[in-house]
């Protein structure tokens, strides 16, 4: 069931109704966990059995963890072995199949939120071994915690810290608490309809005609990195709205990644809850893993051993999150990029003056330069054929016919118009929100503002709206 869609709207008006009528917290988590299941399987129904597996074989490893600590490494092998496989088989079946040419043509339906909901209960499993998080009993709670249907299909990717805890929890109604998820939600499909869906087209266009200029080309890539962003960030903040509407908190995703000044901040900034999981559960270990070490101490030592252990552990971070994106080779490349260009920076930022870091006006240097590497990566991922990015890297930026330079300012002027209801309202929130809010005119500006958002929502939907980006990872 998408968000963006009159059944979503009733579904969600129906469950937060019965919800709130239960009133008991057990009773209440057992209608969420049916509605989850009802949720993720409206399309298709055996994709809750999948759900289901992933999250009972996270729920058995996490008591078979309580019961035998001094097994942890066998349990947690397993369970992650069997991820991996799960995941390989459904996102990289269709690859492998036309790689071996007798069965050529077979392809399997990826279900949607797969990767995003095995991370989810993945964490909960490898926290328990780590003594961080007691293993839960109550399979009503757990199973919710697994499959809550507002962060099921694309994240955020919640941690069992943050979420079991309101699960278990007695929720009270609160008019602030609804009013501000009805507002939330209002927001993220205003960024994902009259944005996102609105700028996509034309991104589609260019990118799929043979016959475009540098000109068109790089437009086409800002387009794309201003859709991603209202794509996505709109699904994050739909699924957080609904969830507070229920008086459930979910961690936020996006805290302006386009202001980063390196790409280190970038990922504190872009799919935050996705950027701390690989964090936790591969940068780290691989930082400080025995079979890392030993590979970095016999070319280097000293601050060059730590340099290159840093330097490898993230190359491994960024192939893992390039192959989760997808079986194309241009995620691949998408990785190891960033792997370069974050190598490059944390070998440079330690050499620059101290004065120089702390000096805010730099920002204004460092934000736009960081801002053209995103560009440059975006149009990396956005781009599956290798051969048609060489073709776009080696275009003339000078070249170009009156009508592609024509089309190039369309796409500019179109990025122009996705663009300024977002820096808006970065410029709202920083500037003036906290005024405005004390302001006699808020509710009236308040409700107005959404109205504005609903009506922009409606006009702008259509029945070939697309699907969120990040569904088919």
């Amino acid at each position: 069931m998408s968000f963006i869609s009159a059944e979503f709207i009733a579904f969600l008006a129906v469950v937060w109704v019965l919800y709130w009528a239960i009133g008991d917290r057990a009773w209440q988590n057992r209608f969420l966990l049916l509605t989850s299941y009802v949720f993720y399987g409206w399309v298709h129904l055996w994709m809750t059995a999948l759900l289901f597996g992933v999250t009972a074989m996270n729920y058995v490893a996490g008591r078979l963890l309580a019961r035998h600590p001094e097994r942890k490494d066998a349990i947690v092998g397993a369970v992650v072995l069997l991820s991996v496989l799960n995941l390989c088989v459904f996102k990289y079946f269709g690859w492998f199949a036309d790689a071996v040419g007798g069965i050529r043509g077979w392809e399997l339906v990826l279900p949607l939120g797969l990767s995003f909901y095995t991370f989810h209960n993945l964490s909960y499993t490898i926290e328990v071994s780590r003594g961080r998080f007691a293993a839960k009993t109550d399979v009503v709670d757990y199973f919710l915690y697994g499959s809550f249907f507002p962060q099921l299909v694309a994240g955020p990717v919640e941690r069992a810290a943050h979420l079991l805890p309101q699960l278990e929890t007695p929720r009270r109604f609160s008019v602030e608490q609804f009013t501000s998820g009805l507002g939330l939600c209002l927001w993220g499909a205003f960024k994902k309809v009259a944005l996102a869906d609105a700028i996509a087209p034309f991104v589609d266009v260019i990118f799929g005609t043979e016959s475009a200029n540098a000109g068109m080309v790089w437009a086409a890539a800002l387009g794309f990195t201003i859709q991603a962003l209202a794509d996505f960030s709109g699904y994050t903040d739909i699924a957080r709205g609904a969830s507070r509407m229920l008086g459930i908190e979910l961690m936020d995703n996006f805290a302006h990644p386009y202001l980063a000044a390196s790409p280190m901040e970038f990922w504190q900034r872009w799919h935050i809850s996705f950027s701390t999981w690989l964090r936790d559960y591969v940068y780290l270990p691989a930082c400080f893993s025995g079979w890392v070490r030993q590979w970095i101490t016999v070319p280097f030592s000293g601050e060059w051993g730590a340099f290159a252990t840093t330097a490898r552990a993230l190359l491994i971070t960024m192939l893992v999150s390039g192959i989760w994106h997808g079986s194309t080779w241009n995620y691949i490349v998408w990785g190891f990029y960033y792997f370069v260009i974050g190598t490059l920076y944390a070998g440079l930022l330690p050499k620059l003056p101290r004065k120089w870091k702390k000096d805010g006006r730099w920002r204004w240097l460092t934000v736009p330069v960081m801002f053209g590497f995103t560009v440059f990566g975006m149009h990396i991922f956005r781009e599956p054929s290798i051969p048609r990015l060489l073709a776009h890297l080696s275009l003339d930026p000078l070249a170009g016919t009156p009508e592609q330079w024509t089309l190039t300012a369309a796409m500019l002027g179109v990025c122009a118009y996705a663009a300024t209801p977002l820096i808006v309202a970065l410029i709202v929130e920083r500037y003036l929100l906290a005024r405005l809010a004390a302001s006699p005119f808020w509710p009236a500006l308040r409700y107005t503002t959404w109205a504005c958002f609903a009506v922009a929502v409606f006009v702008s939907v259509r029945m070939s709206a697309t699907d969120f980006i990040y569904f088919q990872f």
